[in-house]
């Protein structure tokens, strides 16, 4: 089995994440920024085990730092700044970038500080 198989077949583990999808057409290595950013939104905290035990925590923080960590909620960037030691002031840029404002109002219906 191809290492991209056994990666493919160990997606089956977090499958109720990407319920729009059929998991078996993920890509493990091209879908890797879509599979890192959905476990980070919307995963437990055994999906986050399985995705730092596959991906490993410089794959995941290089995709944090790319995207500034848009769609994903204050709550859980405030928690992956402290698992990743990921520098507070740049946390607290992305949070205060003004296009952020949308989705945190989407998230609790009001402006959060």
């Amino acid at each position: 089995m191809g290492n991209n198989q056994l990666k493919k077949n160990e997606l089956k583990e977090v499958r109720s994440l990407f319920w729009e999808y059929d998991v078996k057409d993920l890509d493990f290595l091209k879908d890797r920024e879509l599979i890192i950013k959905r476990v980070l939104s919307h995963g437990s905290v055994e999906d986050l085990k399985w995705l730092r035990k596959v991906m490993g925590d410089k794959e995941i923080e290089a995709v944090l730092v790319k995207t500034k960590g848009r769609g994903i909620d204050r709550r859980r960037l405030r928690f992956y700044q402290v698992v990743f030691r990921l520098p507070a002031a740049e946390v607290d840029g992305w949070l205060k970038d003004p296009a952020r404002k949308i989705w945190d109002n989407r998230c609790r219906g009001k402006e959060n500080p």
